[in-house]
């Protein structure tokens, strides 16, 4: 069944507590290339702030100490990214002082190359691109 126009998903927004809004919007604009989409409030109190059209949205949160990165509950990213080159994007962030988690590294099981950053409040970041077919073969027989 084909969706309908009028039932159809337009855009999604990962939605991330944050102690300070201000200061976790900057970190992202500085160090992962993130842009201003919109903040409200002074100082501001929610924000969205996107790259290549990949929004995030921060929202402050009155008891920062309650904040818990699914890293933190078994989990291991609270927003992952699929990209075209995930070694440039890894140099850039890298160069930019982003706090690297892990990776780049294959994972053999889904057949990705990735890595992660963690950001002010915790939140892990994964950037990840699909291996091609040759590049799969490669790793499995690693």
């Amino acid at each position: 069944m084909a969706p309908s126009p009028t039932r159809q998903l337009l855009r999604s927004a990962s939605y991330l507590p944050v102690a300070d809004v201000e200061k976790s919007a900057a970190y992202y604009e500085r160090i992962l290339g993130f842009q201003c989409e919109y903040a409200a409030g002074t100082p501001p109190q929610f924000a969205i702030y996107s790259r290549d059209a990949l929004a995030i949205m921060f929202r402050k949160v009155e008891s920062p100490g309650l904040i818990c990165p699914s890293e933190k509950q078994g989990g291991t990213w609270d927003v992952f990214f699929w990209v075209s080159d995930v070694r440039a994007l890894h140099a850039e962030l890298k160069a930019n002082g982003a706090t690297i988690v892990y990776g780049p590294l294959v994972q053999q099981h889904y057949h990705m190359e990735e890595f992660a950053v963690r950001d002010l409040d915790g939140h892990v970041l994964g950037f990840g691109q699909d291996l091609k077919s040759d590049e799969r073969d490669e790793a499995t027989s690693q």
